[in-house]
């Protein structure tokens, strides 16, 4: 009797015990794949560990345990199905100390070319300076997202202010967002410079909480090759192929150390140059802290590691084609066109030479806002966009005097805000959700691949033929008088069929033919032109192969030739003055080249 009361007594102190233990930390999650995810938390005391998930909210009917003892707990879950979403709680064998509605995950998707399905990033950095500052760019991004999912979110480096300890991460990161948005937001981050404590030794020794709190992959366990550390990695995410840098670490090289902006002799920019080569993705996004243009609360003229990385890893990614490079360091938001070539100083900067695109890419409406064109294959619209979002809690300061720089398209110092970034098969739309509640987003771009296309249709008449413009954006213009994306018609003859988008910035061409031509045609080259401005308010400047005789011939709508003429490409470009006489309204140019292939696009012609 004596020993079953002791018993008891001894029981109800353990589970008095363990009811007094609370969640200190988290959850939060990392290294979400097609099969597998980590969930981190951590506990004020000592206790074994516990992850239940499932499919069904109201049923966690999978558990899985660990019999350690510890404070920060990790978890990794596996065998799950990919793009799955589950439901999951954390705690221990006895009790339970997170699991409500908020508390889910997704899986990667498997990863293809053609994968179209929307993927959501959010990205900020200079985050954790524990600021209002920091709170409303956590609730204008929570108000604009809502309900939709966001896969995973890019922390950009100095993710914990002055020094990067964990006591500095648990008040100026955790606290601020482990009680909604790292329950079900994957955390894929950056090293800054704070993140090291601005410090030498810890650049080269790597001793560091940073490594503690995150788990990357450094085997290829999301596709890309293997970097071999947690420093710098890179991941598959449906048809994106995203890489994560580290621009303030070093690295021994027998006895000699290199960062990021050492091209010829640094591990980190050898494994860079083997894991770009490789990707067979369609759309690549790198990040890293350190930005290559910035001229907010740093200057990248003045600062000699921001000139190195401008100068020596800037074509680099432009020779592979990357789309966006984020960075953070500056306590500001700016955002380049798509640019390339440009490795020096602001003042060298020159429109005429750097820009690929004449466009601001808002794709609004606006004057010259066209959305962004990069056509596999093609050198000339290979350019990046560079942009800082560094703006993720730091207060407000005025800029160098030289703000805001020249190979920016926009630029904000006065607001906090973060980039949400939207991925659906050949588009991508960026969008900066600012703390100013009166116009959340005030800048947005879009980009689209493999769109001003002529595509040759062969089929046997009569014939039911489907088409599908190559963008998602509403309403579309179909020379049929259809307005919805994909068409269906009865073919009996060879027609030319275009549908152009709401701006007349895109025009997609198919030429039905019979399908006894197609061996005739089966080798012909696609060719494609990119043109701008347009709207125009009387020239056109058209970019093609150089040392060509074109044709070009300008029609109204209703089929009427209203300018016809030929012109010589001297140097890759032609500009094409349209008449005084010709009034204001919709046309379509016509180019055809000495192959006798013909591009058709639709322009809007301003007085």
């Amino acid at each position: 009797m004596k020993i079953t009361l002791i018993y008891i007594a001894f029981l109800f102190l353990f589970l008095g015990k363990s009811m007094a233990q609370s969640l200190v930390r988290g959850p939060y999650m990392t290294m979400t794949t097609t099969n597998s995810i980590m969930i981190h938390w951590r506990t004020d005391t000592a206790t074994n560990s516990q992850v239940k998930y499932g499919i069904n909210k109201n049923n966690l009917n999978i558990a899985v345990n660990t019999a350690a003892m510890v404070t920060d707990h990790v978890i990794k879950l596996t065998n799950l199905n990919p793009d799955t979403k589950y439901y999951y709680s954390i705690g221990t064998s006895l009790i339970m100390f997170q699991g409500d509605s908020q508390n889910y995950f997704r899986t990667a998707p498997i990863s293809s070319m053609t994968y179209d399905k929307p993927i959501r990033f959010w990205a900020v950095g200079d985050m954790g300076k524990k600021t209002q500052q920091q709170i409303n760019v956590r609730e204008s991004f929570k108000k604009y997202v809502d309900t939709e999912f966001v896969a995973g979110w890019i922390l950009l480096g100095d993710n914990a202010y002055d020094y990067g300890t964990d006591a500095e991460y648990q008040l100026g990161f955790f606290n601020y967002y482990q009680n909604d948005l790292t329950k079900h937001i994957t955390l894929w981050p950056c090293l800054g410079n704070h993140d090291y404590a601005n410090n030498y030794n810890l650049r080269t020794n790597y001793q560091i909480p940073y490594f503690d709190i995150f788990s990357n992959p450094q085997n290829a366990e999301m596709g890309g090759v293997a970097s071999g550390n947690e420093r710098y990695y890179s991941y598959n995410y449906g048809n994106v192929h995203f890489i994560n840098l580290d621009s303030y670490g070093l690295e021994n090289v027998t006895g000699t150390y290199y960062g990021l902006a050492d091209t010829a002799f640094s591990p980190q920019v050898l494994w860079l140059k083997y894991d770009l080569a490789f990707n067979t993705l369609p759309w690549v996004v790198v990040s890293f802290h350190h930005p290559p243009y910035c001229m907010g609360t740093h200057n990248s003229d003045a600062e000699y590691d921001l000139g190195l990385i401008r100068t020596n890893l800037n074509p680099l990614l432009e020779k592979y084609n990357v789309d966006l490079v984020l960075s953070g360091h500056c306590h500001t938001y700016q955002r380049s066109n798509l640019i390339k070539n440009h490795f020096g100083l602001e003042a060298s900067f020159d429109s005429t030479l750097h820009l690929v695109q004449n466009s601001s890419g808002r794709y609004d409406g606006s004057f010259n806002s066209c959305t962004y064109v990069k056509n596999s294959g093609s050198k000339k619209d290979s350019g990046v966009i560079y942009m800082v979002v560094g703006s993720g809690s730091a207060i407000p300061v005025a800029p160098q005097l030289s703000w805001p720089h020249a190979a920016m398209q926009y630029s904000n110092y006065e607001d906090n805000g973060s980039l949400l970034v939207r991925v659906e098969g050949n588009e991508l739309v960026a969008e900066w959700i600012s703390t100013d509640t009166n116009y959340v987003i005030k800048d947005r771009f879009t980009i689209l691949k493999n769109v001003n296309k002529r595509k040759h249709i062969y089929c046997k008449y009569p014939a039911i033929v489907s088409l599908k413009a190559g963008w998602n954006k509403a309403p579309f213009h179909w020379s049929t008088g259809d307005s919805t994306k994909s068409i269906s018609f009865l073919a009996t003859k060879d027609t030319t069929i275009y549908v152009s988008d709401f701006w007349n910035c895109i025009v997609d061409t198919f030429v039905v033919q019979d399908s006894i031509v197609l061996s005739q045609n089966a080798l012909m080259e696609e060719w494609r032109f990119s043109m701008y401005p347009n709207p125009t308010t009387g020239n056109i400047i058209v970019e093609v192969e150089p040392n060509i005789r074109y044709e070009y011939m300008l029609s109204s709508e209703e089929g009427k030739i209203v300018l016809k003429d030929s012109v010589w490409s001297a140097e890759g470009k032609m500009l094409l003055q349209l008449s005084g006489k010709i009034a204001a309204g919709n046309y379509l140019l016509s180019i055809k080249n000495d192959k006798n292939q013909q591009f058709t696009r639709k322009i809007t012609l301003l007085k």
